[in-house]
């Protein structure tokens, strides 16, 4: 008979691994939905608050009740279907990661649905331009920037659309590409001329956008690289509070990225410790000879001191 201690470990992998199906289903529906949701504005319909409510409502709760297994699908999926849909997965991913950001902040239920909702329909302005612009797999020209960056201009327009859509909505939407040194589009605001909600989703979206490939830019920077990216090179676009929220609760080796040991083994990431993020859990994919291990193995390596990560990992290069 096994050690007890080896039984459960199995036990909490496997509940683990069909508690990440499931999720895993119900991330695929939200994408789904708000597909739906989107077509319906697209074609001209006044969509019912409760609608888009109900999804933000779904995703507070699911991060409220396990936020590591939702941001781990966050890493995962950069679109579902066809890669011109990229547009829905991007604003759901980045909703997950803002609604992430208002929680680890200490925003009641309601703000987080509120911040939710208006990080879903940030980009809802995409919906008036051209797809052979959107999903152009070149650089832009001069002229076709200054029209996507309308797409602030045209996603309050059709805010319209959605009876009872919060008022924050409007500010997210219109402001998500300010950046508080002035920066930014589409009225150059600073500081505090900024609503909260809007620098929340402006890190939060550029954040979910550099870690996933586009139809114009195929290559994507691994979480680890971005979050040094957006504290090292982006940091005077970022409200300073923001970046250290955001430094607090999205880890470097975020649940689902890949790295390496310094025992030589590669393995990916399964949760974090909120008190050691550097020091996350870690399921052995490959040991040190390259082969898959023949038996489930995790390392924790807050109470593994000599096991350190040499590096992140793309999964590409796998």
């Amino acid at each position: 008979m096994g050690e007890p201690g080896l039984i459960s470990e199995a036990f909490e992998i496997k509940k683990s691994k069909e508690s990440l199906a499931g999720l895993k289903k119900t991330y695929e529906d939200m994408v789904l939905h708000l597909m739906l949701i989107m077509d319906e504005i697209k074609e001209g319909k006044t969509v019912a608050e409760g609608k888009i409510g109900s999804l933000a409502e779904i995703i507070t709760d699911v991060l409220r009740a396990d936020n590591d297994m939702l941001l781990s699908l966050v890493h995962i999926f950069s679109y579902l279907g066809k890669q011109e849909d990229f547009l829905y997965a991007h604003s759901v991913n980045a909703s997950i990661l803002a609604t992430n950001l208002g929680l680890a902040s200490g925003y009641s239920r309601s703000e987080l649905i509120n911040l939710c909702i208006s990080s879903l329909v940030h980009d809802i302005g995409y919906l008036k331009l051209s797809q052979e612009t959107i999903n152009k797999p070149s650089k832009l020209t001069k002229e076709e920037y200054n029209l996507i960056k309308k797409h602030t201009i045209y996603g309050v327009e059709l805010l319209s659309r959605i009876e009872g859509i919060p008022e924050c909505a409007a500010d997210v939407v219109h402001q998500h590409h300010e950046r508080v040194d002035g920066s930014g589009y589409p009225d150059g605001k600073r500081g505090d001329e900024i609503s909260d909600y809007a620098k929340i989703v402006a890190i939060a979206e550029v954040y979910e956008a550099i870690t996933h490939s586009r139809p114009y830019r195929r290559e994507k920077i691994i979480p680890y690289q971005a979050v040094k990216t957006i504290v090292q090179e982006e940091k005077n676009s970022f409200a300073p509070e923001i970046i250290k929220v955001f430094l607090n609760s999205v880890s470097p080796y975020p649940p689902g990225s890949f790295v390496l040991l310094n025992s030589g083994a590669i393995g990916r990431i399964i949760s974090v410790n909120k008190s050691l993020p550097l020091r996350p859990v870690v399921e052995i994919f490959f040991d040190a000879t390259g082969k898959p291990p023949e038996q489930s193995m995790r390392i924790d390596l807050a109470k593994a001191p000599v096991v350190n990560i040499d590096k992140a990992l793309d999964e590409d290069d796998l």
